[in-house]
């Protein structure tokens, strides 16, 4: 107990260091439980520590920036960091490439391996014909209904096209597109050199690290475009472009539905912020692209399209948790030391349907449980936190949340989180090295926008 008193006595600065070195430590805690831990303390344990790390990151982060204001950036320094910037991120893709080039090369799209480039070859291929999209797939050795949302088979349109390979476009979209967010964020911030140069290095560091320690990972799933997406979405959060966030948001909710309890909490602390302006123009262009890129061409054409991609989503789930070719005769995806899956289905009821059951009202619940969590949180401290960087670790603990219950646990699912954390991480050590609090705590500091308000 005198153990918080003592730290009081340590000073404002020198517990930022603290909180600073803790979030660290967690990262790196979190990116080693997923590589070369994963499975080190067993299929129970291993996720329990891997999301305990993921949230021990957002606590830390949330002391370091408690009563801490964001340096106002320097144009100067912002306009001679940004060529370094793009020249680490050209030499990031060069190592990203490295590694992932002779898996790409070597591993052949086959139905056997996984069914998802089949089915988005189908649904493109459809789309390309003037054919409907949404209806079931006989060229599989299974008859199979279309579940993926429209962005995350739209973008490899022009990949079909030029006869891509769509790991290659979806690999391009992440290093140019999503990793760009993050380096053009990057560059407007005031850190020192040292510490700019080495989280230059981090994101393209982070996707080396996952590759190399599990080649499968992005063997066949194309989800380097949702990351791409995911880090646009925390690009935004720390911008005030209404435009840029509803894009992104639009990104994110018609590709997976993973975000869509957090979206309402931030349109709320938006409307908070930023006004009611704001937050309408934010709702209102998520609203026109939903109805524009799904709702207009595609779901008005067939209202059950949704319920039908509901069902093939548990038929889904079914299998996997019905397999029995894993250690002991276990299903696979569950006991991978990644998700919380193993648990459920081990001390879950008798009947597999149930199991199932259990894990998605958990997921759901607990979910809303670390929104409104973070709303109080926010709320309470509302006058203490720039709310941009208070919404970027909400982003995170909810999709820590999220990912740690839902019902298959597939790696390359869970490794979205980790490019959250890179952004968190990018943040740490922007703050203005003060030794007391702010006199007006009402007053948070201005964070440097990513792009400039006009743009909204």
């Amino acid at each position: 107990m005198r153990f918080l008193p003592t730290l009081g006595a340590v000073g404002p600065f020198r517990r930022a260091w603290l909180w600073q070195a803790g979030l660290y430590l967690s990262f790196w805690a979190e990116l080693r439980l997923f590589t070369d831990l994963r499975l080190n303390y067993g299929p129970f344990l291993n996720p329990v520590l891997f999301y305990l790390s993921s949230v021990l990151m957002c606590v830390f982060a949330g002391l370091y920036w408690l009563d801490r204001p964001v340096a106002p950036a320097d144009a100067e320094r912002t306009s001679r960091r940004f060529p370094l910037a793009w020249i680490g991120l050209l030499l990031g893709a060069v190592q990203v490439l490295y590694v992932q080039a002779p898996i790409i090369a070597t591993q052949a799209i086959d139905v056997r391996s996984s069914d998802i480039i089949p089915i988005l070859q189908a649904d493109v291929s459809r789309f390309r014909a003037g054919e409907v999209v949404y209806r079931y797939i006989t060229t599989l050795p299974y008859p199979l209904f279309p579940n993926h949302l429209p962005l995350q088979w739209l973008p490899y349109v022009p990949a079909d096209q030029l006869g891509i390979d769509y790991r290659w476009w979806a690999l391009g979209i992440l290093l140019l597109v999503g990793f760009g967010a993050y380096q053009a964020t990057l560059a407007r911030q005031p850190l020192s050199l040292v510490n700019f140069l080495l989280k230059v290095a981090l994101p393209a560091y982070v996707l080396y690290r996952l590759i190399s320690r599990d080649g499968q990972l992005y063997a066949h799933p194309v989800e380097p475009t949702i990351i791409a997406y995911y880090c646009i979405l925390a690009a935004s959060v720390l911008s005030r472009s209404a435009l840029l966030q509803g894009a992104a948001l639009v990104l994110c909710l018609l590709s997976r539905y993973s975000v869509v309890f957090w979206v309402p909490f931030y349109l709320w602390v938006l409307w908070r912020e930023e006004g009611r302006r704001h937050a309408l123009l934010v709702a209102g262009l998520v609203l026109a692209g939903i109805v524009g890129i799904y709702v207009v061409p595609f779901l008005s054409k067939d209202w059950t399209i949704f319920t039908h991609a509901l069902s093939e989503y548990r038929i889904s789930t079914l299998g996997e948790w019905g397999r029995t070719d894993g250690a002991g005769g276990l299903p696979p995806q569950l006991f991978g030391g990644v998700g919380l899956a193993a648990w459920f289905f081990t001390y879950g009821p008798e009947d597999l349907n149930a199991r199932i059951s259990l894990i998605q009202a958990a997921d759901a619940l607990l979910s809303i449980g670390a929104v409104l969590l973070a709303a109080g949180v926010y709320y309470y401290f509302r006058h203490r936190f720039d709310y941009r960087i208070f919404a970027l670790i909400a982003l995170k603990f909810y999709l820590a949340t999220f990912y740690a219950f839902i019902q298959t646990p597939y790696a390359y699912l869970e490794s979205l989180g980790l490019f959250i954390s890179v952004f968190v991480v990018m943040m740490t050590g922007a703050g203005l090295a003060t030794t007391t609090p702010r006199a007006d705590k009402r007053a948070p500091a201005v964070l440097p926008p990513l792009v400039p308000a006009t743009a909204a």
